[in-house]
């Protein structure tokens, strides 16, 4: 059996005025996302700003939701260093927390080779007693690995998935036929969920379902029972909302916008140096959010 499996929201991060963790902000989107039928949470992902958090930032943020969530649904935390030690303390205090498993990757500024890259996932799983996805986002890591070679990470006890976020659904399937039925294979994005799951993924780890929970879960569950047509409209539905993440290199604002726009209590600032909304981001957020009937 898959150890994680469904739809995972990446959850943005909350700032207060100060740029301290937003504690009421970051309880309120967990107990709407756990409510909405989400299979769990991610956060410190990618869209939760995570390389650009300091220590403390990111401490409180996983204290928050794993407390908030109190077991109702897994939480799944990032973890972006650069260094392996680095990464070591950020799991080791995921692992403490109360986490459920570690999204794990590794940004590279150094060429690595892929004895380097497993050494660095084996090193720290050997730190830690929590399950792990291997994090692959060639575009932003600048760290190319093979199906081939990402299952051979496998060979890593802790190892039990990897979130895919590319578009090329030959790889998925070569990653789902070179691995065992127990590894989990996510994409990293609901907008192409129909496609990724046609060759085997077993769900999403996406932003988006923080603005549309029940219509990622729904198309999920459509797609799982072989219902075509509703899925077919379910995944137009998503792909309405796909300006929220393909409207700025960095969306991050765009989604705090949006979140705010449905009424969570979420400021739209993100950390320095991701860039802040612009007026005609914002004019487009809530053009993006009217067409989809979302408001």
């Amino acid at each position: 059996m898959k150890k994680f499996a469904g739809i995972y929201t990446v959850m943005v991060t909350a700032y207060d005025e100060a740029g301290a963790i937003d504690r009421h902000a970051m309880a309120a989107l967990t107990k709407y996302l756990a409510g909405s039928g989400v299979h769990g949470l991610v956060v410190l992902g990618s869209g939760g700003e995570c390389p650009y958090l300091s220590h403390d930032l990111q401490k409180a943020a996983i204290d928050v939701v794993i407390e908030t969530c109190a077991g109702s649904i897994p939480v799944i935390v990032g973890i972006n260093e650069r260094g392996t030690g680095e990464a070591i303390t950020m799991a080791r205090y995921a692992q403490q927390a109360g986490a459920d498993g570690l999204l794990i990757a590794l940004p590279v500024f150094y060429p690595l080779s892929e004895e380097d890259v497993y050494h660095h996932y084996n090193t720290l799983c050997s730190q830690i007693n929590l399950p792990v996805l291997y994090y692959n986002f060639p575009s932003h890591s600048h760290l190319i690995l093979t199906p081939q070679q990402i299952a051979g990470l496998t060979q890593i006890v802790n190892i039990v998935g990897a979130k895919e976020t590319i578009f090329k659904s030959a790889e998925v399937r070569e990653l789902v036929e070179a691995t065992n039925d127990d590894f989990s294979v996510f994409t990293g994005t609901c907008l192409n969920l129909t496609k990724m799951m046609g060759v085997g993924a077993c769900g999403a780890i996406c932003p988006l379902p923080n603005v549309a929970p029940q219509t990622a879960v729904d198309l999920y569950e459509a797609l799982k029972k072989g219902e075509t047509e509703k899925a077919a409209n379910l995944q137009e539905k998503i792909n309405k909302i796909m300006y929220l993440l393909g409207g700025a290199p960095s969306p991050h604002a765009l989604m705090k916008e949006a979140l705010r726009l449905l009424g969570h209590p979420v400021r739209i600032d993100v950390k320095s140096p991701l860039p802040q909304l612009t007026s005609g981001q914002a004019v487009m957020v809530k053009k993006t959010l009217s067409d989809a009937g979302l408001l």
